[in-house]
């Protein structure tokens, strides 16, 4: 363990992302600072009754995100989904500055799995690359992770589960890397113990790889009951310039980019399978998706 007397501030803690890393890093016995929208919220005191050292104050109150990093050893830094393009790229540059200016050791940004070599134009998803290449510009030691695409999202109600089939964004013979969010929290926990082999890296983080096929038999045997297999439909992606961003990009953009699921085992011997994760804390969710209609 590297300063392990010093704290890790972790932002979002209350979240996915964040609140992974908060249990991986307790387990690893570092000690964690998190700072909370409102330290009286039920999210907010379970990470307070698991010794987590709770700072209250938003994004904008730069005053108090400068005194949660006094002292700290390291910075994850994750922000949430419902930011606008401009906050998201306005906030992520401010935490990063500001752990420059209090010398953090060592600062851990997640990033996306969809960010490529080049800008796309579109604000939403030019956001993360922004941040990403001002974090390297920085005099401090960074790590950037990319997750790819969550496991939640192939459970989640509106899919299609509860009528028996699961649409998704890939082709029936083409794969899908998929990221467990509790392997996230190991993978920043590694990353923080080991500086000299981290700093300086990005890494794109998977827990597994599988086929539209391998999908249909890995939920239909935890299913207990046969799921198909489909592809959105070319209307409905042409319709949401999300989606058909995801789908081109799992064909033949960043997405599809080949994970070393033996390295990632190798920094996590706990990995995940797909398989796995539905049989563990994935189980609420499909159960959840396969009696509610969208």
């Amino acid at each position: 363990m590297t300063n392990s007397k010093h704290p890790i501030l972790v932002f979002g803690a209350t979240g996915r992302q964040g609140g992974s890393v908060v249990k991986a890093l307790l387990k690893a016995g570092w000690p964690v600072r998190a700072l909370v929208l409102d330290s009286t919220k039920a999210a907010s005191l379970q990470l307070r009754n698991a010794g987590v050292e709770l700072v209250q104050g938003s994004f904008e109150e730069t005053h108090v995100i400068r005194s949660a990093m006094k002292d700290a050893y390291g910075v994850f830094s994750v922000l949430p989904a419902n930011l606008t393009a401009e906050n998201e790229v306005r906030h992520g540059i401010s935490i990063a500055d500001i752990a420059a200016q209090t010398n953090i050791s060592h600062f851990v940004y997640s990033s996306g799995a969809s960010v490529g070599s080049e800008l796309t134009g579109v604000p939403r998803f030019d956001a993360k690359p922004r941040i990403e290449a001002h974090v390297r510009e920085l005099a401090m030691t960074t790590t950037i992770i990319r997750p790819m695409i969550f496991m939640e999202m192939l459970v989640r109600p509106g899919l299609g589960l509860d009528e028996g089939r699961l649409m998704s964004l890939i082709r029936p013979e083409h794969s899908i890397q998929l990221t467990a969010v509790e392997d996230i929290g190991r993978f920043v926990a590694a990353a923080l113990a080991d500086k000299p082999r981290f700093g300086s890296r990005t890494l794109k983080l998977a827990s597994d790889r599988l086929t539209g096929r391998e999908l249909e038999v890995i939920i239909s045997e935890a299913a207990g009951r046969p799921i198909t297999y489909k592809r959105f439909p070319d209307d409905v992606l042409a319709a949401n310039t999300d989606l058909a961003h995801m789908a081109k990009s799992l064909e033949d953009g960043p997405l599809a980019e080949q994970v070393d699921l033996k390295l990632m085992r190798e920094i996590n011997p706990d990995l995940l399978t797909f398989r796995s994760w539905l049989a563990g804390n994935g189980r609420k969710s499909l159960d959840e998706a396969l009696r509610t209609s969208a």
